[in-house]
């Protein structure tokens, strides 16, 4: 397993024993990886896609991960292309026309 793949996990394994029902505000690593994934660093946006699919903090998130996916696989990140087309496959027309919106914020993206 590729080294970025154990940390991808090891990331997901330590959001899962997080605690539950802390502030309800982005911490600041958050903010920063979200500010980061806004001026378009490729790895920031994987990342954030991430946090948004597996729902830390953002409950079934579906269209903003998409969407934070497709922007990270259009600068070359090869995991992020790979969540992001299996994503499409679990997503409706509808959503997924949402989530290739251009102008539509990732982070203000609604459920599916």
């Amino acid at each position: 397993m590729p080294l970025r793949q154990i940390k991808n996990l090891l990331f997901l394994i330590l959001l899962s024993v997080a605690p539950i029902g802390v502030a309800q505000e982005d911490s600041p690593s958050l903010t920063a990886l979200r500010a980061t994934a806004e001026r378009g660093q490729a790895d920031a946006q994987y990342e954030l896609g991430i946090l948004y699919e597996f729902g830390y903090r953002f409950p079934d998130h579906t269209i903003a991960a998409y969407t934070w996916y497709s922007r990270a696989a259009d600068q070359g990140n090869a995991a992020a292309a790979q969540r992001r087309d299996s994503l499409k496959g679990q997503m409706s027309p509808s959503d997924l026309q949402r989530a290739q919106t251009p102008t539509q914020a990732p982070a203000a993206s609604s459920s599916r």
